[in-house]
């Protein structure tokens, strides 16, 4: 385990990082609970209280401003006025009265409905419940000009929206806290905490459910919280990267893993580090897979766990070693078991990137940009991560293979086509089977390359490699992509196909139910069935009841319906006689060949123009059965195209797939004839017998179109077609995907340097270094990226006002149109004597058909105002009855046209959060204005959307195309301007003083000759410089030489001379024993002068290394001959064990000889006296290329302090020596471009290594 003193120092050095995550949550919790308005119930209610107090105030002021109220009463506010009032977070209403009546002369919006108001108008504060929400009223009295006649103004502050319809655009909320989430509603009685206004008067009643608040509230916790994580994490790394380092790799992988492991389940079973379900990207309503995958934030997070994983992996345990096994079919076994591994992990993520894709309502079509949104570039980042995670997994498991083949890549590759083949016969079931067969190609060439260009995270980002690597992952992850899409793809055209068939109207069955909803409350219907169940049995003549149910419920939108309504009594007997259908006939088409649609309502479809909507409501009096009513409607004409807002559609409207609607073309056939198509694709007219489909679902690609038949029934056909684009869209998404890919690689680069400066700038300065090649590199992508976001602003910006200018020229248009019209029906059903009777009930009724039928003709929605602004007919009564809208006219456009008269007037308008154009223009007869015209265009931007998305799929491609070429020109560019400095650097790496130094010749008078005037000038100087410490250094390498050779020689001679004087004196004196001292003196003189001779032999060896004759020769074959040679040597045990393979190297075989003998010698020399050697002899092949050699002893071993002098010449531990021989070993190792180094430990031997290069043969 690690020790304390380094866990102590870790903490000192990193524990920066605990210390911010520490302050960071702090932050987030002391925001979220403290700081914030809505940290809690009672921060809200201060909140509302201040927001309502202040625009209370800003009321009075506008009360107070005396010339501001007379232009309000006098309709003639400057254009200064209108905006002033149309900036306040409140609305004025200003009204006149008398004692007979009211009316109002101004306002400021036609959001709220005035009319809505308590009769009288009283001063004083009131908080209403209105249709689209809570309001604090203020009225105001003012004294009037006349005798009798008062003003008031009264102002709506708004606290809380609440529509009758919910959808995107008409979403509830509180009016100025947006962060206020569904756990805060208002009530107007208890329970729930008292909000007061300015005059300390309970206004209403703020409700808390506590069940409700998930939290965190807001995205500012969320960001700290989730970088407050992130500080952790990182500090997690450093501590498994220590482990990692300083005891075992895998110790360090597995506490990380084990780490990640326990966070990861914590989070799935508790709010850890905080309630992530309670974020949009946590929901399964965007994507869901499984328990383990049960939304995209839980598929991101595992992702990026999982790629941090691998990542952890890679740096610090590099590869997994191969399992120890004996015999072959062992090692057969894990080659297989690591080739299916391979093959379920890729086909793990490949079925991610399907789920991603199909089992989620993320758009990930690129070819409309529009489509596209937060979430689609949260599916496009794991999709990066996913490919990153293949590229290091297959790379771990491809080292894995090639040490178990003992890299022999052939082996490998029909291993890897073996187990492929198992793995499809157990998937020729699959219908997806030409994919599986695709990707087993795929992955064996995915290997192939893998071997040929190896390739490591840390290098260099501007390497041909790393290029390679990235270009083949955004082919494939597109490709797979592009494959998924169109799956998706056909899976949308067979629903729409579906729905085609059908004539179901989603607009139409919400009427319906809007229709049953109201029917309860009609006293008119419930009196008629008590009058019909009653002794008298009286009841209206059935003309009126048809005539009073179709003018209260069934005109605008349903008038383009036929409706026929059967009464019944409480006995299921018809009120009226001659009703055809009975009550259990009309019963059994509801129940037995109808769909339920909604609450008694049914839809019943014959053929495509043969259905109806049928609805049911019951009447109770007293609590028993009065009467039934049942209604159907059938179509009138043949399906209109008329388009109506999605501002009425109640329920969630927005799905990411709608706009690329627009891009199919459909036609209907019924029994062979075309009864309906889309579009300008050219359609047969009639299908014959062999166009007829004979599957349910028919796909066929012609002509470049992509075509989907869909059998409905016997006699219904629908085809969906689709411009085939597959290509463009899988261009496009290269683009996208490459962009992206180098972007999370940046970010990777960026976080990994923080991390490594500690998050010091001065550190990080130090870590920087950026070169000329990738500075010219980044000028130049920026050039050509800015140029890129600048043209596309711009063209955007183009294309959104030419589609502005646009509508507004068509609704001008329109409005002329319109206006002619409307006028001529007002000429032709009503003389103008008495503008006041103009709107009587009677005339009212057909001027509301003849409207409504210029209406369907246009397939628009007409508003006709009187004088006052107030609505008198409308094609689209929904919008007020829903409470969208008032009845009143937008104040400023009435005062556009009251105030100066224009001929026409335009504006932007919103509802909710759906914005829109709506024209204005005055209706007059004989130049006097009796009524004023408005059309709202609900224009959809799907043609704008459209054209933006064809030009940036454009732009893209060409984009990615002039990306690709100004990456090419950056690196000729770079490699232009740095060939020069490479020739400089390379003629300066070379530069020695120990060889001839060429000058450089360059011809060009440019900044790089001057630099290379400059060297070759020191070049020549350095010549200079160079003869002269040659001649010193040889100079002084004689004296050396000649003080060892003195040094050696004088040794031999000092006992040869005293010899010698010994034997002489010995003469002289006439020694008995002269005979016996002069062979004496003679063998001692032979002794020394083959030392003699051996000195001169090593310095002659020494100063002839670097002539080496080098060869092919076999390793095997120089270390065995030596093994035999020493054999017999006594007291000591050679131990050679031959390998298992040929290794052969290119040497000198007399230098390796020499070499291994020296080794061998002094391994033999190192032995102690009294000891049995052991020497023994190994060699391996350690890594892809060389062969390690080691020769160990078991002598005494080498000590400290004369380690690093082993090497050095003339140093020896002998008693006699020139101390040549490891040296000599040493050059000898070097000259054959290896290396020599050795281990030791003292009284225990030493084992010395030689590593060198193997030999192709």
């Amino acid at each position: 385990m690690l020790d304390i003193k380094e866990i102590r120092f870790f903490f000192i050095r990193h524990g920066y990082l605990l210390i911010i995550a520490a302050w960071l949550f702090t932050f987030s919790f002391l925001f979220s609970n403290y700081w914030s308005y809505y940290s809690s119930p009672q921060g809200v209610k201060r909140s509302l209280e201040k927001s309502l107090r202040q625009r209370e105030l800003a009321f009075q002021d506008v009360i107070s401003d005396t010339s501001l109220i007379e232009h309000l009463f006098s309709r003639d506010q400057n254009e200064e006025e209108i905006k002033l009032l149309g900036r306040k977070d409140f609305y004025i209403f200003a009204y006149d009265s008398s004692t007979a009546s009211r009316w109002l002369v101004s306002w400021s919006t036609n959001l709220v409905l005035p009319e809505e108001w308590q009769e009288p108008l009283t001063p004083g504060v009131r908080f209403l419940k209105l249709k689209n929400g809570y309001y604090e009223v203020i009225c105001k009295k003012l004294p009037g000009k006349q005798p009798g006649h008062d003003r008031y103004i009264v102002g709506a502050i708004p606290v809380m929206m609440e529509y009758s319809i919910s959808n995107t655009y008409l979403v509830d909320h509180f009016y100025d806290k947006p962060a206020l989430g569904l756990e805060y509603t208002v009530h107007l009685k208890p329970p729930g905490i008292p909000v007061l206004n300015g005059q300390d008067l309970i206004l209403f009643y703020l409700y808390y459910d506590r069940t409700l608040d998930a939290g965190p509230p807001n995205l500012l916790s969320v960001i700290l919280r989730v970088l407050g994580c992130i500080c952790v994490l990182i500090f997690i790394n450093l501590f498994a990267a220590m482990l990692a380092r300083q005891k075992n790799p895998m110790y360090g992988f597995f506490f990380l893993l084990a780490v990640i492991l326990c966070c990861r389940m914590l989070s799935y079973f508790y709010p850890f580090p905080f309630n992530l379900r309670a974020l949009n990207i946590f929901t399964p309503l965007i994507y869901a897979k499984d328990e383990v995958f049960r939304s995209l934030g839980d598929l991101l997070i595992n992702v990026l766990l999982g790629f941090w994983l691998l990542l952890f992996f890679r740096e610090h345990v590099k590869t997994i070693k191969p399992p120890v096994v004996k015999n072959h079919w062992q090692q057969r076994l894990v080659i297989i078991l690591a080739s299916f591994i391979m093959y379920i992990v890729g086909e793990f993520l490949s079925e991610l990137i399907r789920s991603l894709v199909i089992d989620s309502r993320i758009s990930f079509d690129v070819a409309n940009p529009f489509s596209l949104n937060e979430y689609s570039i949260i599916g496009f980042v794991i999709l990066g991560f996913i490919s990153f995670s293949f590229l290091f997994f297959s790379q771990i498991i491809n080292y894995l293979l090639n040490e178990l083949t003992n890299f022999r890549h052939r082996t490998k590759y029909i291993f890897l086509a073996a187990v492929g083949i198992v793995w499809l016969t157990f998937r020729l079931q699959n219908p997806e089977i030409y994919y599986s067969v695709a990707m087993v190609i795929w992955l064996i060439i995915y290997v192939v390359l893998l071997d040929a260009l190896s390739y490591r995270f840390e290098n260099s980002l501007a390497t041909v490699p790393f290029l390679f690597w990235l270009f083949l992952l955004t082919i494939t992850t597109s490709a797979v992509l592009v494959y998924y899409n169109d799956q998706k793809e056909l899976s949308l055209r067979e629903r729409m196909a579906v729905e085609l068939s059908k004539q179901k109207d989603p607009y139409v069955e919400m009427l319906l139910t809007d229709v049953t909803r109201q029917m309860e409350e009609d006293e008119l219907l419930q009196l008629f069935f008590q009058q019909s169940t009653s002794s008298t049995g009286r009841s209206m003549p059935r003309s009126t009841l048809e005539n009073e149910l179709k003018q209260k419920y069934f005109k605008g939108y349903l008038g383009r319906f036929n409706v026929s309504f059967y009464a019944f009594n409480e006995y299921f007997e018809p009120i009226y006689g001659g009703d055809t259908s009975t009550f259990p006939a009309l019963s059994r088409r509801m129940l037995m060949g109808s769909e339920l649609i909604g609450n008694e309502l049914y839809y019943n479809e014959r053929s495509f123009n043969d259905y109806s909507y049928i609805g049911r409501k019951d009447f109770y009096s007293n609590g028993m059965p009065s009467g039934y009513l049942i209604y159907e409607l059938t179509p009138a004409v043949i399906n209109t195209q008329r388009l109506y807002p999605e501002l009425l559609v109640d329920g969630e409207i927005y799905d990411p797939e709608k706009e690329s609607s627009t891009a199919y073309s459909y036609a209907i056939y019924d029994q062979g004839q075309l009864v309906s198509n889309n579009n300008d694709f050219a359609f047969p007219v009639k299908l014959y017998g062999v166009d007829m489909p004979k599957e349910d679902i028919t796909v066929q690609s012609e002509k470049g179109f992509s075509r989907l038949i869909y059998k409905a029934s016997k006699d219904k056909v629908v085809i969906v077609v689709k411009e085939n684009r597959s290509f463009v869209e899988f261009i496009t998404l290269f683009a996208y995907m490459f962009c992206l890919f180098l972007l999370i690689i940046a970010i990777y680069r960026v976080l990994d340097l923080l991390v490594k400066a500690r998050m010091r700038i001065g550190n990080l300065k130090a870590l920087i270094n950026i070169s000329i090649r990738k500075k010219v590199h980044g000028t130049i992508i920026f050039i050509v990226v800015f140029a890129f976001i600048i043209l596309g602003l711009t063209t955007i910006l183009f294309f959104i006002d030419r589609s502005e200018r646009e509508n507004k020229e068509r609704l001008s248009r329109t409005i002329n149109e319109v206006s002619h019209d409307v006028e001529k029906v007002f000429a032709d059903q009503r003389m103008f004597d008495d503008l006041e009777d103009l709107y009587d009930p009677i005339f009212q009724a057909s001027l509301t058909s003849a409207i409504g039928e210029i209406a369907d003709e246009r397939a628009l929605d007409i508003n006709v105002y009187d004088r006052d602004g107030n609505l008198q007919v409308t094609t689209q009564p929904l919008i007020t009855e829903k409470g969208l809208l008032s009845k009143k006219i937008n104040p400023d456009a009435f005062m556009q046209l009251y105030r100066e008269p224009k001929i026409q007037w335009i504006q932007k308008e919103k509802i909710g959060s759906m914005k829109y154009l709506s024209g204005y223009a005055p209706l007059r007869n004989n130049g006097e204005i009796f009524a004023y015209l408005n059309v709202p265009y609900f224009a959809t931007q799907t043609e704008l959307n459209q054209q933006i998305s064809n030009f940036l799929v454009a732009l893209i491609n060409f984009n990615a195309f002039i990306f690709l070429i100004a990456g090419l020109l950056a690196l000729l560019i770079t490699n232009s301007i740095t060939k020069s400095f490479s020739l400089v650097t390379e003629k300066l790496r070379h530069v020695s003083l120990g060889q001839q130094n060429d000058e450089i010749e360059w011809e060009k008078d440019d900044e790089i000759g001057a630099l290379v005037k400059e060297y070759n000038k020191m070049v020549r100087k350095l010549e200079v410089s160079a003869a002269r410490l040659a001649k010193s250094e040889r100079e002084g390498a004689w004296r050396e030489m000649a003080r060892q050779v003195a040094h050696e020689i004088k040794n031999p001679l000092t006992p040869m001379k005293l010899s010698i004087q010994y034997l002489q004196r010995a003469i002289d004196n006439d020694a008995p024993n002269v005979k016996q001292l002069s062979h004496n003196v003679a063998h001692t003189l032979v002794e020394q002068i083959e030392h003699l001779a051996n000195i001169a032999s090593d310095f002659s060896a020494f100063s002839r290394i670097d002539e080496a004759n080098s060869e092919v020769l076999l390793l095997n074959e120089v270390l065995h001959s030596l093994k035999d040679l020493y054999q017999s040597h006594e007291n000591c045990n050679i131990l050679f064990t031959p390998p298992g393979r040929a290794y052969y190297i290119f040497a000198d075989k007399t230098q390796m000889n020499r070499l291994f003998t020296n080794l061998l010698q002094n391994a033999v020399q190192a032995l102690p006296e009294g000891r049995v050697g052991h020497v023994t002899i190994a060699m391996e092949q350690v890594e892809e290329g060389w062969v390690v050699v080691s020769v160990e002893d078991n002598g005494e071993g080498i000590p400290p302090e004369i380690q690093p002098k082993i090497f050095v010449p003339n140093f020896t531990t002998k008693n006699s020596g020139t101390g040549l021989g490891l040296a000599m070993c040493k050059n000898i190792v070097e000259q054959a471009r290896g290396e020599i180094w050795f281990e030791t430990q003292l009284t225990v031997g030493t084992t010395f290594y030689v590593r060198l290069p193997l030999e192709k043969v």
